[in-house]
């Protein structure tokens, strides 16, 4: 393993060990807005630790194609998901236009932030990551036949 890989993984324990301290915190608090605010930071710290260690695998291994039957999936999902993240971004903003209770302000601008990463990501994901990575039918043709002096006929 190389030292690349090893602080990713580093990085990842400390999240991992981080997260299960806020954890903690958050189940000896009686205050019900910190307890799910440090719970949510946890759960936060989580999903660190696991893009560090995804961050050491796509570094060290060769990924597979994804297949244009799981793009499609992918692909649904994501639209899926845009349309409710945009509903629920537009939701939070109306908690911040209409409630004045700063603490109301803090969950309702921490759940919009969310929202617009969130929207961002799934955006990167289809665009990116998931149309760019797929093996279509046509590519596994064109790698076959393209280059071919005989194009499927036997000798030309």
């Amino acid at each position: 393993m190389n030292s690349v890989n090893e602080e990713l993984l580093k990085f990842a324990e400390i999240e991992e060990k981080y997260a299960e301290e806020l954890r903690e915190l958050a189940k000896s608090l009686k205050h019900p807005v910190l307890r799910v605010i440090f719970e949510s930071i946890s759960k936060d710290s989580e999903k660190h630790g696991a893009f560090y260690k995804a961050i050491a695998t796509l570094v060290s291994e060769v990924q597979p194609f994804i297949s244009e039957e799981d793009l499609e999936r992918i692909t649904a999902s994501i639209e899926k998901h845009i349309r409710l993240e945009s509903l629920m971004l537009e939701k939070a903003r109306e908690i911040l236009l209409k409630i004045e209770d700063p603490r109301v302000k803090l969950l309702a601008a921490s759940i919009a932030d969310d929202e617009s990463k969130h929207h961002k990501l799934l955006l990167s994901i289809k665009a990116g990551i998931a149309e760019a990575e797929t093996f279509t039918e046509s590519m596994l043709w064109d790698l076959v036949w393209k280059e071919s002096p005989w194009h499927g006929a036997p000798g030309g």
